[in-house]
């Protein structure tokens, strides 16, 4: 709240003799043996008004900003290719709205093809944990989802074969300014062609995605 100014009235002091006991030797001032003084005037003094600091506003990474997303992993001597994209359009991703992510993982690596004298690498586990991020920065932890495969090594995920699944993060608190994901695949490649023994490697990769505010008016 801006203050008003504030106004200091200071009044002229006077010295008050009787002029009875002068007898014309100057003024009052002058036989009182006193220097006139001029009348004060009236003074105000404005108290300066505080500007407010602006705030600085720091943008939310989204790496579906574009519509999709494509990483590259490591897995040993492996590399996942991954594609993610979502159906719903970024600005429709309110903390209220079911929010969908789709992801294709296609694994390559020197040794790895779908000839009877090449080795192969499977998907065997999938996992996906959100952590929801307020306004001030703080985070909480929110759903995991995992993908166990039902089948013996796991999902063959070599071209022209490809690892695919979706994931839907739910609803969230109001003011949540983003979701960060945090996905691991566990690869299985093969020790030999033809082999029953296989290796397991771990990829690791994370996704932030932002929350669509509501529109201020």
């Amino acid at each position: 709240m801006t203050s008003r100014p504030t106004k200091t009235l200071v009044a002229a002091a006077g010295l008050l003799l009787p002029l009875a006991a002068l007898t014309g030797c100057g003024s009052v001032q002058a036989a009182a043996g006193l220097t006139p003084a001029p009348a004060a005037a009236a003074t105000s003094t404005a108290t300066p008004t505080a500007t407010p600091t602006p705030v600085a506003v720091v943008p939310v990474q989204n790496d579906l900003a574009l519509g999709s997303a494509h990483h590259e992993l490591q897995a040993g001597g492996m590399t996942l290719a991954v594609n993610y994209w979502s159906t719903l359009d970024m600005g429709a991703w309110t903390a209220e709205a079911a929010k969908p992510v789709q992801l294709a993982a296609t694994i390559t690596g020197p040794n790895l093809g779908t000839a009877k004298k090449q080795q192969k690498a499977y998907v065997s586990n999938f996992t996906v944990t959100s952590s929801l991020v307020a306004a001030d920065g703080t985070e909480t932890t929110g759903a995991t989802v995992q993908d166990t495969s039902r089948q013996t090594p796991g999902y063959l995920a070599m071209a022209p074969y490809a690892y695919s699944t979706s994931f839907v993060i739910p609803a969230v608190p109001a003011g949540t300014r983003s979701v960060e994901l945090l996905i691991s695949y566990d690869v299985l490649e093969q020790s030999a062609p033809g082999a029953a023994d296989y290796s397991k490697q771990t990829a690791t990769d994370s996704l932030t995605l932002a929350i669509a505010q509501p529109t201020t008016r």
